[in-house]
């Protein structure tokens, strides 16, 4: 039988893993974007960056709750380099 708690990180599960197909969404549109118009556009890079580094963030609390702490631990880390990416990039465009 469920406990309360179960039911819980069930929900947290499902609500994490919608968030990531609308972030996903998102960084797949702003990389057409940037692509079909690069001059213009490639102040959006730091964006896509910072957008896949919170998706693997939440994809590795996902895993940590679930017990795969292996798997969270190495998403967080790809998160924190594409945070480091967004970073340079976010710099290399000009920004302080």
């Amino acid at each position: 039988m469920y406990s309360g708690g179960d039911k819980f990180q069930r929900i947290i599960r499902i609500i994490i893993d919608c968030v990531n197909v609308v972030l996903g969404v998102a960084a797949i549109l702003l990389a057409v974007m940037v692509f079909l118009n690069t001059q213009n556009n490639r102040w959006m890079f730091p964006i896509i960056f910072c957008v896949g580094g919170t998706m693997n963030c939440i994809t590795g609390i996902k895993n940590f709750m679930t017990d795969r702490k292996v798997s969270g631990i190495i998403a967080e880390i790809v998160a924190i380099i594409l945070f480091i990416i967004a970073y340079v990039s976010f710099l290399a465009l000009g920004g302080r």
